[in-house]
């Protein structure tokens, strides 16, 4: 089996640049790097791709076909060359050996074929193209690096029937605040405390404003899906006092995927003139008590909504706050007496 880890990007690069003895690196670019289509059961679909050579030397070209997954979580691709069922099977490039000389560009045509027995779902190719140097390319005793450029195939299969809906296509597998922001701590001691109960509470604390949310996504369907949406933060009174986006990622058929999200209060104006450090402290840290966290999310026709509650303690501010409110009481409660001295220094010095 042929299986390489990339990460999903618009244009797959497995290895860019190389060195050949006039020091020219060998550059490939392709349009379009993706093709996304909806396809039925046998359906023959023709298309074309343009491929570049911007490298100053001609390169031999091998064109080819691979079947391709993606890790849970991470997103990360893997490249193999699939059973006898897969989609690579059915395209067929038109000419998938040529040359292309410094600069030129060139239409590579192609033909998809859906077999007419094919099982409706998402099918997911790669068509790379390599090339094939010879030894004559490299400097002797070099690594000999070659670019491989891919084009991405994600392929829908459907029939003209009408076809029965999954109702619960994107599902949330966790939403939650990384322990990392957690007071762990503090949670532990308030779960002993209300453990007597007969319904202990759940508590999930932090010290500040959250920086980020763990959201892990999974795809139900037998198509991919690309969800995106918000998550909105509501404080104790129903008030929202911030949201960030769920930025758009495809998830493939049964896997399960991370999202990031990162969240940053809204500065004030009215902090504007104080160092952006300091703003940024008094922002995160002027979050206290009890707030909510709700995400809104869709995906083609899917909507999902999931929250959680988090309560923020802030005690650097709390601590800070205090002392210096003791050290104002102080100051009151001693107030006659250091004035008193005050006159005894001053009185004193005259004498």
């Amino acid at each position: 089996m042929y299986r390489k880890l990339l990460i999903l990007t618009v244009i797959i690069t497995l290895i860019i640049g190389t060195k050949v003895n006039a020091q020219e690196k060998i550059t490939l670019g392709v349009s379009p790097p993706i093709f996304e289509l909806d396809v039925f059961l046998g359906e023959e679909i023709s298309k074309e791709i343009k491929v570049t050579n911007k490298s100053d030397v001609p390169i031999p070209i091998l064109a080819r076909v691979l079947d391709f997954t993606a890790e849970d979580e991470t997103g990360e691709m893997i490249f193999e060359e699939g059973t006898e069922d897969s989609s690579r099977f059915w395209f067929e490039i038109e000419n998938p050996n040529f040359i292309l000389n410094a600069g030129e560009s060139r239409k590579v045509n192609f033909k998809i074929s859906v077999p007419k027995d094919t099982q409706i779902g998402g099918y997911y190719s790669v068509l790379l193209f390599e090339p094939q140097l010879p030894s004559f390319y490299f400097r002797e005793g070099e690594p000999r690096a070659i670019p491989v450029m891919g084009v991405l195939f994600m392929l829908s299969v459907k029939t003209l029937s009408l076809e029965a809906l999954n109702r619960e296509k994107l599902q949330v597998v966790e939403f939650s605040l990384p322990k990392e922001q957690r007071l762990v701590g503090l949670e532990n001691f308030l779960s002993k405390l209300t453990a007597g109960i007969a319904r202990a509470a759940e508590f999930t604390v932090i010290e500040k404003s959250p920086s980020k949310f763990t959201l892990k996504l999974k795809n139900n369907d037998i198509y991919h899906l690309k969800p995106f949406g918000k998550v909105l933060i509501y404080n104790f009174f129903g008030k929202k006092v911030g949201e960030t986006e769920v930025s758009k990622q495809t998830i493939l058929p049964g896997k399960i995927r991370i999202f990031p999200v990162n969240f940053s209060p809204k500065i004030p104006s009215q902090f504007n003139w104080l160092p952006a450090s300091i703003s940024k402290f008094l922002v995160e840290n002027t979050f206290f008590g009890r707030y909510k966290a709700v995400l809104a999310l869709e995906a083609e026709d899917a909507k999902i909504e999931n929250a959680i509650v988090f309560w923020v303690f802030t005690w650097k501010l709390v601590s800070i706050v205090f002392l210096l409110g003791l050290t104002l009481i102080f100051g009151i409660i001693n107030r006659k007496r250091i004035k008193l001295a005050l006159k005894v220094m001053v009185r004193g010095k005259k004498v």
